[in-house]
This record gives structure tokens, C-alpha cells and sequence, in this order.
């Protein structure tokens, strides 16, 4: 068994997508060790490293009635929107279970709006520790614990990396985000208020045509935004060992969403990502063979046998050049472990320098000993056998 620490990003409903990574890493022959979580991670993360199988969590997800989800309590912070029937699922099904007591270390992400600090919890209560990271700040209704007003991790840590490496530090990471990679931005849909949540329709197209609405919808997208760069930036800071992209960034994360296919979808990044895991155990493998050709070549280069030179350098330069074309057809901010990509780097750029080094020192030292002969007027027999 192959085992790993789970890094899980939010995403509202779209994290249904984080049950389906899950299946097809076991499918695969992982075991994971530890979960960190944000949001829907920490929702799907909780369910799981309490010990309910992945069939049991498709079955509970089946069941649930968008209506139901986002009902008020009467002691609920102020928010937008509130979450009562989600909070009695998950305390129907894990009761007053304790972080400590789940069958895998287990941590959820927090920020505390009092301080701005992040708060991990990894010990305590497993449903405040969901109901603390699921609450988004002003949709959702912040928590009031331990003097702490607690909302969504994701304002500061969209994707937990660190906290599942601090779990168990000796395991790799993966990463799962659903955020969009910069490049998807443009195509990404505007967040509005689904028909599902309980506010009458008149008000909210009412809202909408006002300034303030307007405005609002300003301030969302701009949130949007600044939550994908955080979770950009922190994935490249942070390097997880591989990172998964599930291709759900047509939905938002209030949208109606078919469970099985937002499974399928997880399922599918994992399935791209293993594909894209070989393939660069196979450019590697042409790396490799191309550094071989070059020490031959400099092999027989100072031993004098100058004769396989130029070809065994054109030979190592077509392949790294087919290399680095291959690579660039990978889709590898989303699939590759990060300490790849800089592998690839450091041996284009070394691949690469030998190559072209040598080349002029060799086509160099052929024209000084060209212009030797033309002066010191040695026979043409004598000129063959020192090139």
C-alpha cells in the first residue's frame, strides 16, 4: 500500500468532486493517512476519516435535498444565507464524535476575523470543527468558540497543504484544488444567488437592479478572485507533492450539481494525473539516455577520438528538444508533482548548456586547426589525422 496525507480545497458543492478523487486513489492502491480540509474538504474529509466507507458518503450525498441545506437557526450569526440543515446531517452522522478519536489524523482550517490568524483544528469536536470551516464569510454564519468568531480557512489556506504535511510530515501530499488555474479565469461563471435558497426571487432580482446589488456582485467577483490567486500561490509556495484539478470550473460553488457527475469528474483528475505521472517517467528516461550520449561524447572527446563527437552532441540535442517539446504538450501545473517541474527545468537548462558549449568549443577548435593548416602549410594526410 501506498500511503498519503489529503490535502482538500473548498468549493461549495463542486466538492462532491472530492469523493470521487478519494475512490480512484484507492483504486489505485493508496492508503491515506491524514486529511486536511477546508469547506466541502472538510465536510467530505470528516465523513471519511471517521470510517465510513466511500460508498456509504456517495449514499448520504444522494440523499441530500438542496432545499433542506440552507435553512436558519434562531442563534445563527449574522449571514446572508445559513447552513441548519447541512450542520444536522453531519451531527446526525457524527454525533459528538472527537477529532482524536477519528480512525485518520484528521484537521480542519479556520480563521478567526478577531485576530486574522489561522486556527487549526485537530483535536475537540468534529462538527465544530466542519461548521467552523464551512462558515464563508458573510454567506455563511460564523462560529463563536473559545472567544474565537471563526470563518472559512479559505479566506487564508484555499488548499491546506501545510496542515496535512504537519499531520504527518513523513507522507507526500496530494493536493486537491477546485479553484480554476489562472488560465480558466475569463471562462469562469459568475456567482449568483441559485433558485434553491430560500429568498424570494422578487427580492433578489430587486437587489440586483439596484446600485447596491450591483456593487455587491463587484465585491463577490473581486473575492472570487483574490481567493483563486491566494489558492495559486500558496500551491506554489507550499509544493505539494502532487497537486489534482478536478475540471469542474463551469459550476460555482452554489449550483445544483449532479452528484454522480461531480464524482466522476474527481475520478477523471486522478485518472489524468496518473497518466501524466508516466509520461514523465518516460521524458526523464529520454533525459537520461541524452546526459549517457553526452558523456560518451565527452569521453571520446578526451581520449581524442574526435570522430563520433558532433554527432553524439546533434543526437543528445534532438532528444532534449523532443523532450521539452513533449513536456510542454503535458498539462503539468495541475497534474505533476512540483518538484518535477523543476527537475525539468534544471536539466533543460544543463541539457541544453552542454549542448550548445560544446558545440562551439568543438566547432571552435575544428576552425583554429583549420586555420593552423592554411598557415603552417601541413600536408593534407598529416590535417586528416588530427581532426
Amino acid at each position: 500500500m501506498k500511503n498519503i496525507s489529503l490535502a482538500l480545497g473548498g468549493g461549495g458543492t463542486k466538492g462532491f468532486a472530492h469523493i470521487g478523487v478519494i475512490r480512484q486513489l484507492e483504486k489505485f492502491g493508496f492508503q491515506i493517512k491524514a486529511i486536511a480540509g477546508t469547506i466541502a474538504g472538510g465536510i467530505v474529509g470528516a465523513l471519511y476519516a471517521n470510517g465510513f466507507s466511500i460508498d456509504e458518503i456517495i449514499a448520504f450525498s444522494r440523499k441530500m435535498k438542496y432545499d433542506d441545506i440552507f435553512n436558519r437557526s434562531h442563534n445563527d450569526a449574522p449571514s446572508l444565507l445559513g447552513l441548519g440543515g447541512l450542520y444536522k446531517q453531519i451531527e446526525t452522522l457524527l454525533g459528538d464524535k472527537k477529532i482524536e478519536d477519528l480512525k485518520i489524523r484528521f484537521a480542519t482550517i479556520s480563521v478567526d476575523t478577531k485576530t486574522g490568524k489561522e486556527i487549526i483544528f485537530n483535536c475537540g469536536s468534529v462538527v465544530e470543527a466542519v461548521k467552523s470551516t464551512s462558515a464563508v464569510p458573510g454567506i455563511f454564519p460564523s462560529q463563536r468558540i473559545n472567544g474565537w468568531n471563526l470563518v472559512d480557512g479559505g479566506v487564508l489556506d484555499p488548499v491546506p497543504v501545510l496542515t496535512a504535511r504537519w499531520l504527518m510530515p513523513d507522507l507526500p501530499v496530494f493536493a486537491v484544488g477546485l479553484t480554476p488555474p489562472m488560465e480558466e479565469w475569463p471562462n469562469v461563471p459568475r456567482l449568483d444567488i441559485p433558485p434553491y435558497i430560500p429568498i424570494p426571487h422578487f427580492m433578489v432580482d430587486q437587489l440586483n437592479q439596484l446600485r447596491l446589488g450591483q456593487a455587491m456582485h463587484v465585491f463577490i467577483d473581486s473575492m472570487e478572485i483574490m481567493v483563486n490567486t491566494v489558492a495559486d500561490l500558496r500551491l506554489k509556495i507550499e509544493k505539494p507533492d502532487v497537486i489534482i484539478r478536478p475540471n469542474v470550473h463551469k459550476f460555482t460553488m452554489f449550483d445544483k450539481v449532479d452528484v454522480d457527475e461531480m464524482i466522476s469528474l474527481g475520478e477523471q483528475a486522478v485518472l489524468e494525473a496518473e497518466k501524466a505521472g508516466g509520461n514523465v517517467t518516460q521524458l526523464l528516461a529520454k533525459l537520461n539516455t541524452a546526459g549517457e550520449i553526452l558523456a560518451e561524447a565527452q569521453n571520446s572527446y578526451n581520449s581524442g577520438n574526435t570522430a563520433n563527437v558532433i554527432s553524439n552532441v546533434e543526437e543528445a540535442r534532438q532528444i532534449a528538444e523532443q523532450v521539452n517539446a513533449d513536456a510542454a504538450n503535458l498539462r503539468i501545473d495541475s497534474l505533476i508533482k512540483s518538484q518535477n517541474n523543476i527537475i525539468f527545468t534544471l536539466i533543460f537548462s544543463v541539457v541544453g548548456a552542454l549542448v550548445f558549449g560544446i558545440s562551439l568549443f568543438l566547432i571552435w577548435r575544428r576552425f583554429k586547426r583549420a586555420h593552423m593548416i592554411k598557415v603552417l602549410g601541413m600536408r593534407p594526410e598529416v590535417a586528416e589525422n588530427t581532426t
